[in-house]
C-alpha cells in the first residue's frame, strides 16, 4: 500500500501578490467619521501570528454597499499584513447601519481555509441583540466580536485563532 501524502497548508504568499500599497486605508465613496481599527492576531498558545493577512469589507457611512474603485482598490475593502508582533492597523470610516460592523477574513500560516468573522463597533449590550447572532445568544463569546473604544476615533480588537477566548468564526 502506498504511503499517504502529507497535507500542506497554503502560503503565505503575501509578500509577492497579495499586499496592497494602500491596503490599510479603506476607500469609501461617501465621506464619514474617520476611525482606526487596531488589534493583534494570536494563536492558540497566545503567541502573536506574524505574516498573516487581514482583509476587511464594510458598508459605507450611509449604510449602503460601496461601489466603484479608486487606484485599483474596491471601495469598502481593506487588506493588511500583520507585523512581527501580530499587530494590524486599518484606517476607515465608521460603517453605517443599525449596528456598525466590519466583515473580516483571515489568512495565515497553518490554516487550510480562510477564517471569516466580524467586528462590531458598537457597545456589547447592543451587539447581544443582533438577530444575526441568535445562535450565540447568552454566550460570553459574543464579546470576542466587539471592538473596544480607545478614545473617540480608535477601536481595539484582538483576534484569537483557538483556545481560551477564541474569536467566533462563521461558516463560509
Amino acid at each position: 500500500m502506498p504511503a499517504r501524502t502529507p497535507s500542506q497548508t497554503v502560503g503565505p504568499f503575501f509578500h509577492e501578490a497579495l499586499r496592497w500599497k494602500d491596503g490599510a486605508r479603506v476607500s469609501l465613496a461617501t465621506a464619514g467619521r474617520h476611525i482606526v481599527l487596531t488589534g493583534t492576531l494570536f494563536d492558540g498558545a497566545g503567541a502573536p501570528v506574524a505574516d498573516a493577512l487581514v482583509e476587511t469589507w464594510q458598508l459605507g457611512p450611509d449604510g449602503q454597499a460601496p461601489r466603484g474603485a479608486t487606484a485599483g482598490q474596491p471601495h469598502g475593502f481593506g487588506r493588511v499584513q500583520t507585523g512581527q508582533d501580530g499587530a494590524f492597523r486599518i484606517e476607515t470610516s465608521m460603517p453605517g447601519g443599525a449596528l456598525p460592523c466590519i466583515e473580516v477574513t483571515l489568512l495565515a500560516r497553518g490554516l487550510l481555509k480562510a477564517l471569516r468573522t466580524r467586528v462590531y463597533l458598537a457597545p456589547e449590550t447592543e451587539v447581544r441583540g443582533d438577530p444575526q447572532l441568535q445562535a450565540l445568544q447568552g454566550s460570553p463569546r459574543i464579546a470576542t466580536l466587539v471592538a473596544r473604544a480607545q478614545g473617540a476615533d480608535e477601536f481595539r480588537w484582538d483576534v484569537r485563532l483557538q483556545g481560551d477566548g477564541e474569536t467566533v468564526f462563521f461558516a463560509p
